[in-house]
Protein backbone atom coordinates (compact mmCIF):
# COMPACT_ATOMS: atom_id res chain seq x y z
CA UNK A 1 0.00 0.00 0.00
CA UNK A 2 1.08 3.57 -0.63
CA UNK A 3 0.94 6.13 2.11
CA UNK A 4 1.78 9.11 -0.09
CA UNK A 5 1.91 10.32 -3.68
CA UNK A 6 4.54 12.25 -5.57
CA UNK A 7 4.32 15.93 -6.46
CA UNK A 8 1.43 17.13 -8.66
CA UNK A 9 -0.55 13.91 -8.21
CA UNK A 10 -3.56 12.75 -6.27
CA UNK A 11 -4.18 9.44 -4.49
CA UNK A 12 -6.04 6.64 -6.24
CA UNK A 13 -8.37 4.87 -3.83
CA UNK A 14 -9.34 1.23 -4.30
CA UNK A 15 -12.98 0.52 -5.03
CA UNK A 16 -12.69 -2.48 -2.72
CA UNK A 17 -11.90 -0.26 0.25
CA UNK A 18 -8.21 -1.20 0.37
CA UNK A 19 -7.10 2.40 0.83
CA UNK A 20 -4.65 4.26 -1.37
CA UNK A 21 -3.28 1.94 -4.04
CA UNK A 22 -1.75 4.35 -6.52
CA UNK A 23 -1.12 7.94 -7.55
CA UNK A 24 -2.84 9.75 -10.40
CA UNK A 25 -1.30 12.84 -11.98
CA UNK A 26 -3.70 15.76 -11.78
CA UNK A 27 -3.53 16.20 -15.54
CA UNK A 28 -2.95 13.18 -17.78
CA UNK A 29 -1.62 15.18 -20.71
CA UNK A 30 0.38 14.16 -23.75
CA UNK A 31 3.28 12.60 -21.87
CA UNK A 32 4.22 8.98 -22.47
CA UNK A 33 1.60 6.57 -21.13
CA UNK A 34 2.12 2.81 -21.34
CA UNK A 35 0.56 -0.35 -19.93
CA UNK A 36 2.93 -3.31 -19.75
CA UNK A 37 0.58 -6.21 -19.26
CA UNK A 38 0.25 -10.00 -19.26
CA UNK A 39 3.51 -10.45 -17.31
CA UNK A 40 4.81 -12.32 -14.26
CA UNK A 41 5.81 -9.42 -12.04
CA UNK A 42 8.05 -9.65 -9.00
CA UNK A 43 7.61 -6.55 -6.86
CA UNK A 44 8.76 -6.01 -3.26
CA UNK A 45 5.28 -6.25 -1.75
CA UNK A 46 4.71 -9.56 -3.62
CA UNK A 47 1.46 -8.39 -5.15
CA UNK A 48 -0.17 -10.89 -7.48
CA UNK A 49 0.08 -8.51 -10.38
CA UNK A 50 0.42 -8.86 -14.13
CA UNK A 51 0.30 -5.24 -15.28
CA UNK A 52 2.39 -2.12 -14.76
CA UNK A 53 1.02 1.31 -15.67
CA UNK A 54 3.72 3.84 -16.59
CA UNK A 55 3.20 7.58 -16.88
CA UNK A 56 5.94 10.02 -17.82
CA UNK A 57 8.74 7.59 -17.00
CA UNK A 58 7.41 6.56 -13.58
CA UNK A 59 5.46 3.59 -12.37
CA UNK A 60 1.93 4.83 -11.85
CA UNK A 61 0.44 1.61 -10.55
CA UNK A 62 1.07 -2.13 -10.37
CA UNK A 63 -1.98 -4.35 -10.44
CA UNK A 64 -4.16 -6.65 -12.48
CA UNK A 65 -4.98 -6.37 -16.15
CA UNK A 66 -8.66 -6.45 -15.23
CA UNK A 67 -8.38 -3.28 -13.16
CA UNK A 68 -5.92 -1.37 -15.31
CA UNK A 69 -6.89 -2.12 -18.90
CA UNK A 70 -9.47 0.66 -18.77
CA UNK A 71 -6.54 3.09 -18.95
CA UNK A 72 -6.57 2.47 -22.70
CA UNK A 73 -9.38 4.99 -22.83
CA UNK A 74 -7.03 7.61 -21.35
CA UNK A 75 -4.48 7.14 -24.10
CA UNK A 76 -2.28 4.42 -22.61
CA UNK A 77 -0.47 2.27 -25.16
CA UNK A 78 -0.74 -1.44 -24.34
CA UNK A 79 2.34 -3.68 -24.62
CA UNK A 80 1.74 -7.41 -24.19
CA UNK A 81 4.68 -9.13 -22.46
CA UNK A 82 3.31 -12.59 -23.26
CA UNK A 83 3.56 -13.97 -19.72
CA UNK A 84 7.28 -13.30 -19.43
CA UNK A 85 8.96 -12.47 -16.13
CA UNK A 86 9.53 -8.85 -15.17
CA UNK A 87 12.06 -7.70 -12.56
CA UNK A 88 13.43 -4.27 -11.71
CA UNK A 89 16.17 -3.26 -14.11
CA UNK A 90 19.54 -4.55 -12.91
CA UNK A 91 22.06 -2.09 -11.49
CA UNK A 92 25.77 -2.82 -11.79
CA UNK A 93 27.36 -0.91 -8.93
CA UNK A 94 30.93 -1.16 -10.26
CA UNK A 95 31.90 -0.88 -13.93
CA UNK A 96 34.36 1.05 -16.06
CA UNK A 97 32.03 2.60 -18.59
CA UNK A 98 34.28 4.12 -21.25
CA UNK A 99 36.88 1.40 -20.67
CA UNK A 100 34.20 -1.11 -21.63
CA UNK A 101 33.57 0.76 -24.87
CA UNK A 102 37.27 0.97 -25.67
CA UNK A 103 37.73 -2.72 -24.87
CA UNK A 104 35.04 -3.59 -27.42
CA UNK A 105 37.08 -1.72 -30.04
CA UNK A 106 40.57 -2.87 -29.02
CA UNK A 107 42.30 -6.26 -28.88
CA UNK A 108 40.60 -8.61 -26.43
CA UNK A 109 42.85 -11.30 -24.93
CA UNK A 110 40.35 -12.45 -22.31
CA UNK A 111 40.14 -16.21 -21.62
CA UNK A 112 42.92 -17.13 -24.08
CA UNK A 113 44.49 -20.08 -22.30
CA UNK A 114 48.00 -19.88 -23.75
CA UNK A 115 50.62 -17.28 -24.55
CA UNK A 116 50.82 -18.61 -28.12
CA UNK A 117 47.12 -17.88 -28.71
CA UNK A 118 47.54 -14.37 -27.34
CA UNK A 119 50.56 -13.70 -29.55
CA UNK A 120 48.72 -14.99 -32.62
CA UNK A 121 45.81 -12.63 -31.97
CA UNK A 122 48.14 -9.68 -31.41
CA UNK A 123 50.03 -10.43 -34.65
CA UNK A 124 46.77 -10.52 -36.58
CA UNK A 125 45.67 -7.18 -35.13
CA UNK A 126 49.11 -5.61 -35.71
CA UNK A 127 49.02 -6.65 -39.38
CA UNK A 128 45.85 -4.59 -39.86
CA UNK A 129 47.27 -1.55 -38.05
CA UNK A 130 49.13 1.22 -39.86
CA UNK A 131 52.79 1.45 -38.85
CA UNK A 132 53.34 3.82 -35.93
CA UNK A 133 49.76 3.71 -34.63
CA UNK A 134 49.27 2.49 -31.08
CA UNK A 135 47.95 -1.05 -30.62
CA UNK A 136 46.02 -1.38 -27.35
CA UNK A 137 44.07 -4.10 -25.61
CA UNK A 138 43.46 -5.95 -22.40
CA UNK A 139 42.49 -9.24 -20.81
CA UNK A 140 45.64 -11.41 -20.72
CA UNK A 141 45.92 -13.71 -17.73
CA UNK A 142 49.31 -15.20 -17.01
CA UNK A 143 47.69 -17.46 -14.43
CA UNK A 144 46.15 -19.39 -17.35
CA UNK A 145 49.44 -19.55 -19.24
CA UNK A 146 51.57 -21.40 -16.70
CA UNK A 147 54.28 -18.70 -16.78
CA UNK A 148 55.31 -15.88 -14.47
CA UNK A 149 54.99 -12.78 -16.69
CA UNK A 150 55.55 -12.27 -20.43
CA UNK A 151 58.12 -9.71 -21.58
CA UNK A 152 58.62 -6.96 -24.16
CA UNK A 153 60.66 -9.16 -26.53
CA UNK A 154 57.60 -11.28 -27.30
CA UNK A 155 55.59 -8.16 -28.13
CA UNK A 156 58.46 -6.72 -30.15
CA UNK A 157 58.23 -9.71 -32.49
CA UNK A 158 54.41 -9.71 -32.61
CA UNK A 159 54.11 -5.95 -33.15
CA UNK A 160 57.44 -4.62 -34.49
CA UNK A 161 56.23 -1.44 -36.20
CA UNK A 162 54.03 0.23 -33.56
CA UNK A 163 53.95 0.92 -29.82
CA UNK A 164 51.77 -1.71 -28.14
CA UNK A 165 50.41 -2.09 -24.60
CA UNK A 166 47.95 -4.54 -23.09
CA UNK A 167 46.36 -4.44 -19.65
CA UNK A 168 46.14 -7.72 -17.75
CA UNK A 169 42.72 -9.17 -17.02
CA UNK A 170 42.62 -7.58 -13.57
CA UNK A 171 43.76 -4.22 -14.95
CA UNK A 172 46.60 -3.91 -12.44
CA UNK A 173 49.56 -4.76 -14.67
CA UNK A 174 50.50 -3.66 -18.17
CA UNK A 175 52.48 -5.54 -20.84
CA UNK A 176 54.28 -3.20 -23.25
CA UNK A 177 56.73 -3.53 -26.13
CA UNK A 178 60.01 -1.67 -26.50
CA UNK A 179 58.50 1.00 -28.74
CA UNK A 180 55.88 1.85 -26.12
CA UNK A 181 58.45 1.96 -23.31
CA UNK A 182 60.70 4.19 -25.39
CA UNK A 183 57.82 6.51 -26.29
CA UNK A 184 56.98 6.90 -22.58
CA UNK A 185 60.63 7.37 -21.58
CA UNK A 186 60.66 4.32 -19.30
CA UNK A 187 64.31 3.30 -18.98
CA UNK A 188 66.59 1.54 -16.52
CA UNK A 189 67.32 4.86 -14.82
CA UNK A 190 63.66 5.63 -14.11
CA UNK A 191 62.78 4.97 -10.45
CA UNK A 192 59.63 3.11 -9.42
CA UNK A 193 56.78 5.52 -8.72
CA UNK A 194 55.03 5.60 -5.35
CA UNK A 195 52.47 2.78 -5.27
CA UNK A 196 53.87 1.11 -8.38
CA UNK A 197 56.68 -1.04 -9.74
CA UNK A 198 58.61 -1.43 -13.00
CA UNK A 199 59.60 -5.07 -13.46
CA UNK A 200 63.29 -5.31 -14.38
CA UNK A 201 65.70 -7.99 -15.56
CA UNK A 202 69.02 -8.86 -13.88
CA UNK A 203 70.70 -5.90 -15.60
CA UNK A 204 68.03 -3.47 -14.34
CA UNK A 205 66.35 -3.02 -17.73
CA UNK A 206 62.53 -2.81 -17.83
CA UNK A 207 61.09 -6.14 -18.97
CA UNK A 208 57.89 -4.60 -20.33
CA UNK A 209 55.69 -5.33 -17.30
CA UNK A 210 54.44 -2.40 -15.22
CA UNK A 211 52.46 -2.73 -11.99
CA UNK A 212 49.84 -0.46 -10.41
CA UNK A 213 50.70 3.27 -10.63
CA UNK A 214 53.65 2.47 -12.93
CA UNK A 215 51.09 1.71 -15.65
CA UNK A 216 50.20 5.41 -15.64
CA UNK A 217 53.76 6.30 -16.67
CA UNK A 218 52.97 4.78 -20.03
CA UNK A 219 49.21 5.06 -20.45
CA UNK A 220 49.26 8.80 -19.70
CA UNK A 221 51.43 9.19 -22.80
CA UNK A 222 49.05 7.40 -25.16
CA UNK A 223 47.39 9.98 -27.46
CA UNK A 224 43.95 10.98 -26.18
CA UNK A 225 41.04 9.53 -28.18
CA UNK A 226 39.18 11.93 -30.43
CA UNK A 227 35.76 13.26 -29.41
CA UNK A 228 34.12 11.02 -32.01
CA UNK A 229 35.93 7.96 -30.67
CA UNK A 230 34.86 8.77 -27.10
CA UNK A 231 31.23 9.04 -28.17
CA UNK A 232 31.51 5.79 -30.09
CA UNK A 233 32.97 4.07 -27.03
CA UNK A 234 30.14 5.40 -24.85
CA UNK A 235 27.47 4.27 -27.29
CA UNK A 236 28.97 0.77 -27.58
CA UNK A 237 29.32 0.42 -23.80
CA UNK A 238 25.75 1.54 -23.09
CA UNK A 239 24.36 -0.85 -25.69
CA UNK A 240 26.50 -3.64 -24.22
CA UNK A 241 25.07 -3.13 -20.72
CA UNK A 242 21.49 -2.66 -21.93
CA UNK A 243 21.49 -6.04 -23.64
CA UNK A 244 22.08 -7.65 -20.23
CA UNK A 245 19.13 -5.84 -18.62
CA UNK A 246 21.31 -3.25 -16.91
CA UNK A 247 19.63 0.12 -16.42
CA UNK A 248 22.12 1.82 -14.09
CA UNK A 249 25.83 1.65 -13.28
CA UNK A 250 28.40 2.92 -10.82
CA UNK A 251 31.17 4.18 -13.11
CA UNK A 252 34.68 3.80 -11.67
CA UNK A 253 36.77 5.09 -14.58
CA UNK A 254 39.23 7.94 -14.12
CA UNK A 255 39.10 9.38 -17.65
CA UNK A 256 39.15 13.18 -17.84
CA UNK A 257 36.04 15.09 -18.95
CA UNK A 258 33.71 12.13 -18.46
CA UNK A 259 30.91 14.42 -17.32
CA UNK A 260 30.96 16.28 -20.63
CA UNK A 261 31.00 13.01 -22.55
CA UNK A 262 28.03 11.67 -20.58
CA UNK A 263 26.10 14.92 -20.98
CA UNK A 264 26.69 14.92 -24.72
CA UNK A 265 25.57 11.31 -24.84
CA UNK A 266 22.39 12.24 -23.00
CA UNK A 267 21.71 15.14 -25.35
CA UNK A 268 22.07 12.75 -28.31
CA UNK A 269 19.83 10.13 -26.64
CA UNK A 270 22.79 7.73 -26.45
CA UNK A 271 23.02 7.48 -22.64
CA UNK A 272 20.24 4.96 -22.02
CA UNK A 273 21.71 4.20 -18.63
CA UNK A 274 21.75 5.88 -15.23
CA UNK A 275 25.30 6.70 -14.15
CA UNK A 276 26.65 7.16 -10.61
CA UNK A 277 29.88 8.82 -11.74
CA UNK A 278 32.79 8.30 -9.36
CA UNK A 279 35.28 11.13 -9.02
CA UNK A 280 38.99 10.74 -9.71
CA UNK A 281 41.60 12.40 -7.47
CA UNK A 282 42.18 15.04 -10.16
CA UNK A 283 38.47 15.92 -10.02
CA UNK A 284 38.31 16.72 -6.32
CA UNK A 285 39.45 20.34 -6.23
CA UNK A 286 37.16 21.31 -9.11
CA UNK A 287 34.23 19.43 -7.58
CA UNK A 288 34.69 21.21 -4.24
CA UNK A 289 34.93 24.63 -5.93
CA UNK A 290 31.73 23.96 -7.87
CA UNK A 291 29.89 22.75 -4.77
CA UNK A 292 29.33 19.26 -6.16
CA UNK A 293 28.61 16.55 -3.63
CA UNK A 294 27.76 12.88 -3.74
CA UNK A 295 24.22 12.52 -5.05
CA UNK A 296 24.14 15.82 -6.94
CA UNK A 297 22.74 15.57 -10.46
CA UNK A 298 19.65 14.52 -12.35
CA UNK A 299 17.83 11.27 -13.08
CA UNK A 300 20.59 10.03 -15.40
CA UNK A 301 23.93 11.47 -14.26
CA UNK A 302 24.73 11.64 -10.55
CA UNK A 303 27.93 12.71 -8.82
CA UNK A 304 29.39 9.69 -7.06
CA UNK A 305 32.04 9.14 -4.40
CA UNK A 306 35.74 9.84 -4.74
CA UNK A 307 37.26 6.56 -6.02
CA UNK A 308 40.65 5.62 -4.55
CA UNK A 309 42.87 2.52 -4.71
CA UNK A 310 44.26 0.98 -1.53
CA UNK A 311 46.03 -1.97 -3.18
CA UNK A 312 46.44 -4.08 -6.30
CA UNK A 313 44.78 -7.34 -7.34
CA UNK A 314 44.90 -11.09 -6.87
CA UNK A 315 45.68 -11.88 -10.53
CA UNK A 316 48.87 -9.81 -10.47
CA UNK A 317 49.61 -10.87 -6.86
CA UNK A 318 49.70 -7.22 -5.82
CA UNK A 319 46.71 -7.29 -3.43
CA UNK A 320 47.97 -6.13 0.00
CA UNK A 321 48.09 -8.97 2.50
CA UNK A 322 48.65 -9.45 6.23
CA UNK A 323 50.69 -12.57 5.48
CA UNK A 324 52.75 -13.46 2.42
CA UNK A 325 51.36 -15.18 -0.63
CA UNK A 326 51.56 -18.97 -0.55
CA UNK A 327 55.01 -20.12 -1.69
CA UNK A 328 56.26 -16.54 -2.03
CA UNK A 329 57.50 -15.51 1.45
CA UNK A 330 58.78 -12.16 0.21
CA UNK A 331 55.54 -11.04 -1.44
CA UNK A 332 52.89 -9.31 0.67
CA UNK A 333 51.43 -7.42 -2.29
CA UNK A 334 51.56 -3.63 -2.20
CA UNK A 335 49.77 -0.64 -0.79
CA UNK A 336 49.00 2.03 -3.38
CA UNK A 337 47.74 4.64 -0.91
CA UNK A 338 49.41 5.86 2.28
CA UNK A 339 47.63 6.70 5.49
CA UNK A 340 48.60 10.35 5.08
CA UNK A 341 47.12 10.43 1.57
CA UNK A 342 43.89 8.90 2.84
CA UNK A 343 43.67 11.56 5.55
CA UNK A 344 44.36 14.27 2.99
CA UNK A 345 41.56 13.10 0.67
CA UNK A 346 39.10 12.83 3.56
CA UNK A 347 39.95 16.36 4.68
CA UNK A 348 39.38 17.62 1.14
CA UNK A 349 36.04 15.93 0.66
CA UNK A 350 34.12 15.37 3.88
CA UNK A 351 32.94 18.94 4.50
CA UNK A 352 31.78 19.10 0.88
CA UNK A 353 29.53 16.06 1.25
CA UNK A 354 31.62 13.77 -0.94
CA UNK A 355 31.87 10.15 0.20
CA UNK A 356 34.78 7.80 -0.44
CA UNK A 357 34.78 4.56 -2.44
CA UNK A 358 38.02 2.69 -1.87
CA UNK A 359 39.29 -0.29 -3.84
CA UNK A 360 40.48 -2.97 -1.40
CA UNK A 361 41.14 -6.60 -2.35
CA UNK A 362 43.71 -8.07 0.06
CA UNK A 363 42.86 -8.68 3.72
CA UNK A 364 45.42 -6.07 4.85
CA UNK A 365 43.97 -3.47 2.48
CA UNK A 366 40.44 -4.11 3.74
CA UNK A 367 41.58 -4.00 7.37
CA UNK A 368 43.30 -0.66 6.88
CA UNK A 369 40.32 0.91 5.10
CA UNK A 370 37.88 -0.39 7.70
CA UNK A 371 40.05 0.99 10.49
CA UNK A 372 40.17 4.37 8.76
CA UNK A 373 36.40 4.52 8.32
CA UNK A 374 35.94 3.47 11.95
CA UNK A 375 38.14 6.38 13.02
CA UNK A 376 36.05 8.76 10.90
CA UNK A 377 32.68 7.23 11.77
CA UNK A 378 31.43 9.93 14.15
CA UNK A 379 32.24 12.71 11.69
CA UNK A 380 30.80 10.79 8.74
CA UNK A 381 27.60 10.01 10.63
CA UNK A 382 27.12 13.63 11.64
CA UNK A 383 27.59 14.79 8.04
CA UNK A 384 25.45 12.01 6.54
CA UNK A 385 28.35 10.63 4.49
CA UNK A 386 28.06 7.10 3.14
CA UNK A 387 31.31 5.38 2.20
CA UNK A 388 31.95 2.24 0.15
CA UNK A 389 34.62 -0.40 -0.17
CA UNK A 390 34.98 -1.71 -3.71
CA UNK A 391 35.56 -5.47 -4.20
CA UNK A 392 35.80 -6.59 -0.54
CA UNK A 393 37.56 -9.64 -1.90
CA UNK A 394 39.33 -11.07 1.14
CA UNK A 395 38.58 -10.29 4.78
CA UNK A 396 39.65 -11.44 8.19
CA UNK A 397 36.73 -12.85 10.15
CA UNK A 398 36.82 -10.15 12.83
CA UNK A 399 36.54 -7.41 10.18
CA UNK A 400 33.23 -8.60 8.71
CA UNK A 401 31.00 -7.06 11.39
CA UNK A 402 32.58 -3.62 10.88
CA UNK A 403 30.65 -3.00 7.64
CA UNK A 404 27.37 -2.76 9.54
CA UNK A 405 28.89 -1.21 12.65
CA UNK A 406 30.33 1.74 10.71
CA UNK A 407 27.70 1.89 7.95
CA UNK A 408 30.13 1.00 5.15
CA UNK A 409 28.67 -0.35 1.92
CA UNK A 410 30.17 -3.48 0.40
CA UNK A 411 30.37 -3.15 -3.39
CA UNK A 412 31.10 -6.71 -4.49
CA UNK A 413 31.42 -8.42 -7.88
CA UNK A 414 30.43 -12.07 -7.35
CA UNK A 415 31.29 -12.98 -10.94
CA UNK A 416 34.95 -12.75 -9.86
CA UNK A 417 34.37 -15.93 -7.83
CA UNK A 418 34.23 -17.87 -11.09
CA UNK A 419 37.64 -16.59 -12.22
CA UNK A 420 39.30 -16.42 -8.81
CA UNK A 421 38.45 -19.68 -7.10
CA UNK A 422 41.50 -21.71 -8.15
CA UNK A 423 43.80 -18.67 -8.14
CA UNK A 424 42.78 -17.75 -4.61
CA UNK A 425 43.31 -21.28 -3.33
CA UNK A 426 46.77 -21.28 -4.91
CA UNK A 427 47.92 -17.89 -3.66
CA UNK A 428 45.88 -17.39 -0.45
CA UNK A 429 45.42 -20.97 0.70
CA UNK A 430 43.06 -21.45 3.67
CA UNK A 431 42.52 -17.70 3.93
CA UNK A 432 40.10 -18.16 1.01
CA UNK A 433 37.48 -19.29 3.53
CA UNK A 434 36.77 -15.57 3.91
CA UNK A 435 37.09 -14.63 0.24
CA UNK A 436 33.89 -13.00 -1.06
CA UNK A 437 32.20 -13.76 2.30
CA UNK A 438 28.73 -12.86 1.01
CA UNK A 439 26.85 -15.05 3.45
CA UNK A 440 28.63 -13.65 6.48
CA UNK A 441 28.36 -10.06 5.25
CA UNK A 442 24.58 -10.39 4.95
CA UNK A 443 24.34 -12.15 8.33
CA UNK A 444 26.26 -9.23 9.83
CA UNK A 445 23.79 -6.73 8.32
CA UNK A 446 26.10 -5.21 5.72
CA UNK A 447 24.67 -3.01 2.95
CA UNK A 448 25.51 -5.12 -0.10
CA UNK A 449 25.42 -4.10 -3.75
CA UNK A 450 26.55 -6.24 -6.67
CA UNK A 451 28.38 -5.41 -9.87
CA UNK A 452 30.72 -6.95 -12.43
CA UNK A 453 33.87 -4.80 -12.79
CA UNK A 454 33.29 -4.88 -16.57
CA UNK A 455 35.33 -5.00 -18.82
CA UNK A 456 37.42 -7.10 -16.46
CA UNK A 457 34.53 -9.57 -16.14
CA UNK A 458 31.34 -10.46 -18.00
CA UNK A 459 28.60 -7.98 -16.98
CA UNK A 460 25.75 -10.49 -17.31
CA UNK A 461 23.83 -10.26 -13.98
CA UNK A 462 22.51 -13.79 -14.51
CA UNK A 463 26.09 -15.05 -14.33
CA UNK A 464 26.81 -12.88 -11.29
CA UNK A 465 23.67 -14.10 -9.53
CA UNK A 466 24.61 -17.71 -10.29
CA UNK A 467 28.12 -17.13 -8.90
CA UNK A 468 26.73 -15.67 -5.67
CA UNK A 469 24.28 -18.54 -5.17
CA UNK A 470 26.41 -21.48 -6.35
CA UNK A 471 30.01 -20.19 -5.87
CA UNK A 472 31.41 -22.14 -8.81
CA UNK A 473 31.79 -21.93 -12.57
CA UNK A 474 28.78 -23.13 -14.62
CA UNK A 475 29.35 -26.77 -15.47
CA UNK A 476 31.87 -27.25 -12.63
CA UNK A 477 31.06 -30.58 -10.96
CA UNK A 478 32.79 -29.62 -7.71
CA UNK A 479 30.81 -28.51 -4.70
CA UNK A 480 30.38 -24.83 -3.97
CA UNK A 481 33.50 -22.95 -2.90
CA UNK A 482 33.04 -22.54 0.87
CA UNK A 483 29.31 -23.22 0.97
CA UNK A 484 28.66 -21.15 4.11
CA UNK A 485 29.27 -18.07 2.00
CA UNK A 486 26.54 -18.98 -0.52
CA UNK A 487 23.46 -16.74 -0.47
CA UNK A 488 19.90 -17.31 -1.63
CA UNK A 489 18.58 -16.45 -5.07
CA UNK A 490 16.35 -13.75 -3.60
CA UNK A 491 19.27 -12.19 -1.74
CA UNK A 492 21.39 -12.17 -4.90
CA UNK A 493 18.65 -10.54 -6.99
CA UNK A 494 18.16 -7.93 -4.27
CA UNK A 495 21.88 -7.13 -4.30
CA UNK A 496 21.67 -6.51 -8.06
CA UNK A 497 18.58 -4.29 -7.74
CA UNK A 498 17.60 -2.56 -4.49
CA UNK A 499 21.00 -3.17 -2.89
CA UNK A 500 22.98 -1.72 -5.78
CA UNK A 501 20.53 1.18 -6.04
CA UNK A 502 21.02 1.91 -2.35
CA UNK A 503 24.80 2.11 -2.48
CA UNK A 504 24.57 4.34 -5.58
CA UNK A 505 22.25 6.75 -3.77
CA UNK A 506 19.15 5.78 -5.77
CA UNK A 507 17.18 4.11 -2.99
CA UNK A 508 13.47 4.08 -3.82
CA UNK A 509 14.07 5.75 -7.19
CA UNK A 510 15.13 2.73 -9.22
CA UNK A 511 16.03 -0.91 -8.65
CA UNK A 512 12.51 -1.48 -7.35
CA UNK A 513 9.05 -2.02 -8.86
CA UNK A 514 6.79 0.30 -6.88
CA UNK A 515 4.48 3.23 -7.63
CA UNK A 516 6.50 6.43 -7.86
CA UNK A 517 9.76 4.73 -8.83
CA UNK A 518 11.31 5.17 -12.25
CA UNK A 519 9.94 2.62 -14.72
CA UNK A 520 13.19 0.68 -15.19
CA UNK A 521 12.35 -2.96 -16.00
CA UNK A 522 13.94 -6.07 -17.41
CA UNK A 523 11.92 -8.75 -19.21
CA UNK A 524 13.39 -12.25 -18.92
CA UNK A 525 12.91 -15.38 -21.01
CA UNK A 526 12.29 -17.54 -17.91
CA UNK A 527 10.98 -17.19 -14.38
CA UNK A 528 14.27 -17.39 -12.51
CA UNK A 529 12.49 -18.19 -9.25
CA UNK A 530 11.07 -21.37 -10.79
CA UNK A 531 13.79 -22.49 -13.21
CA UNK A 532 16.61 -24.85 -12.24
CA UNK A 533 19.47 -22.99 -10.62
CA UNK A 534 22.03 -24.42 -13.05
CA UNK A 535 20.06 -22.85 -15.91
CA UNK A 536 20.40 -19.30 -14.58
CA UNK A 537 23.34 -18.30 -16.82
CA UNK A 538 21.27 -19.24 -19.89
CA UNK A 539 18.29 -17.06 -18.98
CA UNK A 540 18.03 -14.40 -21.69
CA UNK A 541 17.08 -10.74 -21.51
CA UNK A 542 14.19 -10.18 -23.92
CA UNK A 543 13.82 -6.47 -23.29
CA UNK A 544 15.36 -3.68 -21.23
CA UNK A 545 13.11 -0.74 -20.37
CA UNK A 546 14.23 2.60 -18.93
CA UNK A 547 11.70 5.26 -17.96
CA UNK A 548 9.07 3.13 -19.65
CA UNK A 549 10.88 3.14 -23.00
CA UNK A 550 12.32 0.01 -24.59
CA UNK A 551 16.08 0.57 -25.05
CA UNK A 552 16.96 -3.01 -25.94
CA UNK A 553 14.93 -5.83 -27.42
CA UNK A 554 15.84 -9.36 -28.39
CA UNK A 555 15.26 -9.77 -32.09
CA UNK A 556 12.92 -12.73 -31.67
CA UNK A 557 10.76 -11.04 -29.01
CA UNK A 558 7.81 -9.12 -30.43
CA UNK A 559 6.60 -6.06 -28.56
Amino acid sequence: MLSHCWKNSIPLTSRAGMGIIGCWPMNLGDRMKTLFTNAVIYSPDKLKADTIAVYDGRILEIGSKTNLLSLKRRGFKVIDLMKKTVLPGFIDSHVHLLSTGYSLMNVNLDDLDSLDKAVAKIKKAAARRAAGRWLLGRGWNKNLWGIDFPDKKILDQACPDSPAAFYSKDGHSLWANSAALQYAGITASMPDPDGGKIMRDAAGEPTGILFETATELLMNRVPEPTADLKMRALKMAVSHFNKFGITGVGDCDWYANRLNIFRQGREKNQLNLRVFMMLAPDDVDSAVRLGLKTGFGDDFITTGCLKLYMDGALGSQTAWMHSAYEGRPDNFGMSTLTGDELEMYFEKTHMSGIGLAIHAIGDRANSEVLAFFAKKYAVSKKLGLKHRIEHVQLLRRNDISKFNRYNISASVQPVHIISDRDMADEHWGKRSEYAYPLGMLLQAGARLGFGSDCPIENPNPMLGIYAAVCRKRPGDTRTAWYTKQCISLGEAVKAYTTGAADICGWQGKTGVLAPGARADLVVLSDDIFKTKIDSLPEVAVLATIIDGQVVHKDGAFKL
